[in-house]
């Protein structure tokens, strides 16, 4: 009689158990961070949990002191953070304000060159790294299982294929490679990959002659798109491959010396 209790008992207290909710998980960062990492960290989970795109007005200084209840040098120290990151971006003046940023390879970029710069890292080393990520993203762009999307989005680099066509200003240039990454299908892996062409754009297309390259760059920019709509994802890589060294090597002849210099941060 006794046991029966004691396993009626055991039974209601698993019962009980078995019903509590999950913890919560924390929201702050680990242990040791300053109180504008979490409040920058907060800014941006209230970004996302209202949805809120690039150009949106976050709420005033005010609002946001009443809200995080922090000092005002720690809200400030906090927007400056995610200022320098490219997240946001703080107009002063009449009818200015903070307003949600964009998202972009360039400003992950601008930061990651100054470790490279650190590191001791060549431009020859970000040439190599661009190269093999492009060539992987060209890869996984093939095998996108939304056909009709891949078709789509490559459609208008076919256009241009004939050499007679109009070139490519840098900016349509670069936008190929980002339809690209953004066809691979995964945004972890496509903004990664995508910083070190962001890098090279900056540092180095802009600032090469690519006049001698632009019926090259129109020719193999049709060539990777045609393989990757076929779902040709081993052509897909060689065509890329071939088409970044054509670009890399103009790069290495027109200008030798800086190959080996360190990344620079800009």
């Amino acid at each position: 009689m006794a046991q029966a209790k004691i396993r009626k008992a055991q039974d209601k207290d698993t019962a009980q158990v078995s019903q509590k909710k999950p913890a919560a998980a924390p929201r702050t960062l680990r242990r040791g961070n300053k109180t504008s990492d979490i409040v920058a960290l907060e800014i941006v989970r209230d970004i996302v949990a209202r949805k809120l795109k690039a150009g949106d007005k976050l709420p005033l200084e005010a609002a946001l002191l009443s809200k995080y209840r922090v000092s005002r040098s720690s809200l400030r120290e906090a927007l400056r953070l995610l200022e320098v990151q490219g997240l946001i971006t703080i107009r002063p003046g009449p009818g200015g304000g903070t307003e949600v940023g964009k998202v972009q390879s360039m400003a992950f970029g601008r930061t990651l060159t100054l470790h490279m710069h650190l590191l001791g890292a060549t431009y020859d080393e970000l040439l190599d790294a661009w190269l093999m990520s492009e060539a992987m993203m060209a890869e996984m762009a093939a095998n996108n299982p939304d056909r009709a999307r891949v078709e789509k989005a490559m459609a208008p680099f076919l256009e241009h294929g004939a050499p007679t066509d109009h070139g490519h200003d840098v900016a349509e240039g670069l936008e190929f490679h980002t339809v690209v990454s953004e066809l691979a299908g995964n945004r972890v892996m496509s903004f990664l990959l995508n910083t070190a062409g962001a890098i090279v754009s900056d540092h180095i297309l802009s600032t090469i002659d690519r006049e001698k390259l632009e019926e090259e760059i129109v020719h193999d920019h049709a060539a990777v798109a045609r393989a990757i709509i076929a779902g040709n994802a081993r052509k897909a890589r060689q065509l890329m491959t071939e088409h970044v060294h054509h670009v890399v090597e103009h790069f290495r002849s027109y200008w030798p010396r800086l190959v080996g210099d360190t990344i620079q941060w800009r």
